[in-house]
């Protein structure tokens, strides 16, 4: 091969290469954003954090939601928010309609943060699925008022 086909080559695959990188990027976006809620301009990898102020950082997000709306979505250093800033649309995702749209969040540093085995047996951080169901159920049988009063004795003579 002469040295110029080599080149328009070469040329080639880093043209392909940057594309298949800007289509990765932008499957990547689409997923942090399926919806298509609208939001301040992220910048990669810190998202909007450094347009937050240290005190009153509220008035920030309240001029958020005068220009983008009352539901909108931002990404801080690589977590996702969805914020919502009116009341009644907050009461109606997050109360009404908790048991399909709310769960516990998934910690990355966390093994196994959302499984049944492994380390992830502990209430409070467990995701909801049918082991939570039956832990919660086990724990409210046992520290409800009727059952705490079978341990008095034990508690006065310790």
């Amino acid at each position: 091969m002469r040295p110029f086909t080599l080149y328009t080559v070469g040329i080639a695959v880093f043209g392909w290469a940057l594309y298949q990188f800007a289509a990765a990027l932008s499957r990547r976006n689409a997923k942090c954003n399926p919806r298509g809620l609208p939001g301040p301009t992220l910048m990669p990898y810190i998202g909007r954090i450094h347009d937050l102020p240290i005190e009153y950082m509220w008035l920030k997000f309240k001029e958020w939601a005068d220009t983008y709306g009352p539901i909108y979505r931002t990404k801080m250093l690589g977590a996702n928010f969805i914020v919502i800033s009116d009341e009644s649309i907050a009461e109606d995702i997050l109360v009404k309609r908790a048991k399909i749209n709310s769960d516990r969040p998934q910690i990355q540093s966390l093994f196994d943060a959302k499984s049944t085995h492994g380390s992830m047996e502990y209430l409070p951080l467990m995701g909801r699925n049918q082991h939570w169901a039956r832990q919660r159920k086990f724990t409210h049988s046992h520290l409800t008022e009727a059952t705490n009063s079978q341990y008095y004795g034990i508690m006065e003579f310790l």
